[in-house]
């Protein structure tokens, strides 16, 4: 974990986003005009893909009913929902994370938090059953 303390005596625009989607915006000693001028660019950009940090594509997933009740839940093979969301545990104290990634079956792919194990769901569930969820999420 890194934790940099901001200078806002040297910032002309900050912008934060927090994780719940509350917007910060210090401006200090740019006038409104030109910051908004500045995150229209900057939306431009985002829009256009043309940023150091272009998005991931859509996870592929199969079509509705084929295993994903919605972008964030999976249904395995024998009818249970997996909240994609969530931290699972299981036999031995793993601790099992989706890595935000599908294989070529559309099965999300999970890894442990030191990422020394890196499964499908599926294989998972097989393997290191019995999965509960850790609580707090992934």
């Amino acid at each position: 974990m890194s934790i940099e303390l901001i200078n806002l005596d040297r910032m002309l625009l900050l912008v934060g986003i927090e994780t719940d989607g509350t917007i910060t915006v210090h401006s200090r000693g740019l006038c409104d005009t030109r910051a908004a001028a500045a995150l229209r660019d900057i939306a431009d950009r985002l829009e256009a893909g043309s940023t150091p940090c272009p998005c991931t594509p859509a996870v592929p997933r199969p079509a509705a009913g084929r295993g994903w009740l919605s972008d964030l839940v999976w249904v395995d093979g024998t009818g249970r929902a997996w909240d994609l969301r969530e931290s699972y545990q299981s036999v031995g104290g793993l601790l099992w994370r989706w890595t935000g990634r599908v294989n070529e079956h559309g099965v999300p792919v999970m890894s442990t938090g030191t990422g020394a194990h890196v499964q499908p769901l599926d294989v998972v569930r097989a393997l290191y059953s019995p999965l509960v969820v850790a609580g707090g999420r992934g």
